[in-house]
């Protein structure tokens, strides 16, 4: 009888904890320039996702890129991001880019890009790579792909 029960009980905690589908990533929003000074720019955005799922998981955003007037100018850094059950959240994504790194990009005409981007008070963002969910043994990878204008406040 204790077996059985045993049984029945594993049973039931494995099929009401298991991941029925993965995380629905929703969409790339509110990229903007936070902050900008004569050592570093600093650009922040937020992934959003729906999980509908009983359990929770992790996010890895390593591995996301971000460029801006299609230069590279490095690769988002952030912790793995605890994922919460039943609901929908956002995973935050920041770039903090060093300006004396843009010098030494300037071989297409980087900087006269970016000077025509300030003028016209605009610049072209794009976050580009893949977000990683992990869940137990489950895991998947979300390929990112968005390019937004945003406005410079001067």
């Amino acid at each position: 009888m204790i077996k059985k029960f045993t049984l029945l009980l594993l049973i039931v905690l494995t099929t009401a904890c298991a991941i029925k589908q993965k995380p629905e990533f929703i969409k790339i929003d509110g990229i903007q320039l936070v902050d900008a000074n004569s050592k570093t720019l600093t650009l922040k955005a937020e992934a959003l996702f729906n999980n509908p799922n009983d359990v929770g998981g992790r996010l890895n955003t390593e591995g996301v890129n971000v460029f801006v007037n299609d230069i590279l100018m490095g690769v988002v850094r952030a912790e793995e991001f605890k994922v919460p059950a039943n609901k929908d959240f956002r995973v935050p994504l920041q770039i903090e880019v060093n300006t004396k790194d843009l010098l030494k990009k300037d071989q297409n005409g980087f900087l006269g890009g970016l000077l025509n981007s300030v003028l016209n008070r605009t610049l072209k963002v794009k976050y580009e790579g893949v977000i990683q969910f992990k869940a137990f043994s489950f895991s998947y990878s979300y390929p990112i792909n968005k390019t937004e204008t945003i406005n410079i406040k001067l």
